[in-house]
């Protein structure tokens, strides 16, 4: 029998393991628990616990979120989601994971986590939760043919028992570990554009911000009207201009656009299963599509049709909703210091599904400190040091602050001590940034460089105090 203790787990020593492991993946940046332990006792805890039947990524994710020291009573969440494929390289010693695609002979799951975030700055609160999916491949002729029997009559299974109910199930789960916050907005990309979704956001007294994927019909224009018919009649009410970051579709570069606004009140599907669902939703869109002057090469413009439940009646609040959408990128961001940029997950030896989805978790709950770093480096967010960092911490990173800081104005950190933004700098100068406001701004790999040498220098803090 284990300690019992007030934690998820009802075990003291598995708590206090959680806790070792994550600072360990923080100071290592790794998620090879042979690298992440420093003794072949601590390599075998740390295994124990991944694979322990009490520990699974939702109690995982509730614990930390007891111990957060951050108020939120009184902030606006956006709650941002998004799924993401994990692969992992076949061995004998492993156990079959899902079937992740046709291209592939590796096998995996996906991720779909929910982050938190504050409205008004964008400031990263953590990992709310993580639905972890595992598909099954279908082997024999009888498998297969039942799959696509499947697919054939997805539009007669109720939305509470098909994959994309995810997209509820997870935000859902998120403001339960964060659940005293005054106001809650789902976002979410095209796969998002669900009419049962909407409604049942809305039914929960939450907000949305999806993206428009479907032409969907409208009830309050002319009988055929349609939503894409409709926005070409409106008005171009704003040009606006944005940065927008490089992806495998697109280079980095400024957007200039064309900013549009209206009501419209779209019709639920006239074959939809659910007749419970309301007829209509009356929701609001922003259209915002590139003018061709900023459009680099021969890339596809950028045009995001953004359905939400929130007032846009002005120009500035269409641009809030704006901004709020392209904070979305955090989630990208994520997950790619989750692979290859950062943790690199996807080369654990780990053997187990159960096991690799516990430390999948704890490897985006690391993750997410970096994106925390990054997302404070310019002191527009107005997060507390203590949200992040521990008291002996904050100690530490005040003594390293007198160190890298120069002599003049310019080379100094220019941030209240109580901030996140504080620290952001000096783990942004422990990384290599060399501090002054006209430099690049320290990404994820500069963060995770600081990271590492903090919680290296922390360690002989200790010993030292």
């Amino acid at each position: 029998m284990g300690k019992k203790s007030s934690s998820e787990f009802r075990d003291i020593r598995l708590d206090k393991t959680r806790q070792d492991l994550l600072e360990s993946m923080t100071i290592r940046y790794s998620s090879v628990l042979r690298q992440l332990a420093t003794t072949n006792n601590e390599e075998s805890r740390f295994t124990n616990f991944i694979n322990n039947k009490k520990v699974n990524p939702d109690a995982i994710l509730s614990q930390s979120w007891k111990e957060t020291k951050a108020d939120w009573s009184d902030k606006h969440m956006l709650v941002i989601s998004d799924s993401s494929t994990l692969s992992f390289v076949n061995r004998a010693d492993r156990e079959k994971l899902g079937y992740i695609g046709q291209k592939t002979k590796k096998t995996g799951f996906h991720i779909h986590p929910s982050i938190l975030l504050d409205a008004k700055d964008g400031g990263l609160y953590g990992v709310g939760s993580v639905n972890i999916i595992k598909t099954d491949f279908a082997q024999t002729p009888q498998e297969i043919a039942d799959k696509k029997q499947r697919n054939k009559d997805r539009w007669k299974i109720p939305f509470e028992k098909k994959e994309r109910h995810k997209w509820l199930t997870s935000p859902k789960k998120a403001i339960e570990n964060c659940p005293t916050a005054a106001q809650y907005t789902l976002v979410g990309d095209r796969e998002t554009d669900i009419y049962d979704l909407m409604s049942r956001t809305l039914n929960e007294g939450w907000d949305f911000l999806y993206r428009s994927k479907n032409n969907r019909k409208l009830s309050n224009t002319e009988e055929f009207d349609t939503l894409y018919k409709t926005l070409p009649r409106w008005n171009i009410e704003h040009k606006c201009r944005f940065d927008v970051a490089a992806s495998k579709k697109r280079s980095k570069h400024e957007v200039t656009a064309n900013l549009k606004y209206g009501t419209v009140s779209i019709k639920r599907p006239k074959f939809h299963r659910d007749k419970e669902l309301p007829e209509n939703i009356e929701l609001q869109v922003v259209e915002i599509k590139e003018c061709t002057n900023s459009v680099v090469g021969n890339e596809a413009p950028i045009h995001w049709i953004l359905l939400t439940s929130h007032p846009v009646n002005t120009v500035e609040q269409a641009l809030q909703i704006l901004q709020w959408y392209r904070w979305r990128w955090t989630i990208e961001e994520l997950f790619r210091t989750l692979k290859t940029r950062g943790l690199n997950i996807e080369a654990s030896e780990v053997e187990t599904f159960h096991g690799l989805a516990n430390l999948t978790t704890m490897a985006l709950s690391a993750a997410a400190q970096t994106m925390q770093m990054v997302k404070a480096r310019d002191g527009q967010t107005n997060q507390k040091i203590e949200d992040v960092f521990t008291e002996k911490e904050q100690e530490c990173l005040k003594q390293l602050n007198k160190q890298l800081q120069g002599n003049t104005e310019k080379s100094k950190n220019p941030h209240p001590s109580n901030s996140l933004a504080y620290a952001s700098w000096i783990i942004g100068r422990l990384g290599g940034w060399k501090g002054y406001v006209k430099s690049r701004p320290p990404g994820p790999i500069t963060m995770i460089k600081g990271l590492t040498k903090f919680y290296n220098i922390l360690n002989g803090y200790y010993l030292i105090i």
